[in-house]
């Protein structure tokens, strides 16, 4: 008899469910959280079947979240919650409630309305504006090239005729020709466009003549005035900056100082860059370029510093007469 009560002990115990012996727990991924962040939630508790886990996340005032899904059967479980909506409008102490049927668990967290990587990169970025607002501007800038108010007959001329403009330029642009840069391309209607006439004599006929933009439109259904003329983003010759090449060549020690001077007044003189009319030059007994300026030109063709960067030390250079200009 003994012997039979000792099977029904071993057999009771086999079959008792396992998941009566687990214990219920949970846990939240962090202790805080701000707006835009995944709540995780995760957890075991003891399986009963159809019975629903039900998480209610509440605010100090008001109820913000609430779902329901179904444990796995081994009792464990794991769901997250967005943090953000109209609801999660208050900073402060948070409390998750896990409630599944008898059996209830509660976590507390807190949470911020406020992004802080966000608020940092706002308040970066406004320090920058104020940098740059207190940055002192360029009195000098650099015009179009080519300068879609001349025509190509123009620079091909200048090219032709002047010696510094075309030792400037083949020093910059070995790559190209002339014409490749400022010519147009040539269309199936002989003369058109005129290399003696600009590309913004063109546009400005199309925009204010309609003679002249219905007969455009029937020769070239498929393409924009812009287009014709080397305006457009397509069609405009991609070549780096003349003044960054120039620059980049004297950086390197391709050429020398005095060639620098040289080709930087020509290029003043061809109004490639413009100079502000208010620029002071005054008195300087040393007229070396100085060593800060070659860093600067190193720097700005390797694209550390700006344009704008780069031109304000240019300007130091005419208005100390490093660089003097022929008026």
């Amino acid at each position: 008899m003994k012997f039979i009560f000792t099977i029904f002990l071993v057999i009771g115990i086999i079959m008792y469910p396992v998941d009566s012996f687990a214990e219920s727990s949970v846990s939240l991924d962090k202790k805080s959280y701000i707006v835009g962040d995944k709540i995780k939630i995760s957890g075991r508790v003891i399986y009963e079947e159809n019975i629903p886990i039900v998480i209610q996340v509440r605010s100090i005032s008001d109820m913000v979240a609430i779902k329901q899904f179904f444990p796995l059967k081994s009792g464990s479980f794991s769901t997250d919650i967005d943090a953000i909506g109209p609801k999660w409008s208050q900073s402060g102490s948070y409390t998750i409630i896990i409630s599944y049927g008898n059996e209830k668990f509660e976590k507390i967290f807190s949470f911020s309305t406020i992004n802080t990587s966000e608020k940092e990169s706002e308040q970066t970025k406004h320090t920058q504006e104020i940098i740059q607002s207190q940055k002192p501007k360029s009195k000098i800038s650099i015009s179009d090239f080519p300068n879609p108010t001349l025509s190509p007959n123009y620079y091909i001329n200048l090219y032709n005729t002047d010696s510094d403009f075309k030792k400037l330029f083949d020093t910059s642009f070995p790559e190209y020709k002339i014409q490749e840069l400022v010519g147009y391309e040539l269309t199936e209607i002989p003369g058109f466009p005129d290399n003696d006439l600009s590309p913004q004599y063109y546009v400005d006929r199309y925009s204010n003549e309609p003679r002249f933009r219905v007969w455009f439109d029937s020769q070239f259904p498929d393409k924009t005035i812009y287009d014709i003329v080397g305006m457009s983003e397509k069609t405009r010759p991609t070549m780096p900056s003349w003044i960054k090449q120039y620059v980049q060549l004297w950086s390197t020690g391709e050429i020398t100082d005095s060639q620098f001077i040289s080709g930087i007044t020509e290029l003043i003189q061809k109004k490639i860059l413009i100079l502000s009319d208010d620029i002071i030059k005054t008195k300087n007994s040393d007229n070396n370029i100085p060593s800060w300026f070659k860093n600067t030109a190193t720097w700005y063709s390797n694209e550390t510093i700006t344009e704008d960067d780069f031109l304000l030390g240019l300007q130091f250079l005419i208005e100390k007469k490093i660089i003097t200009i022929q008026t």
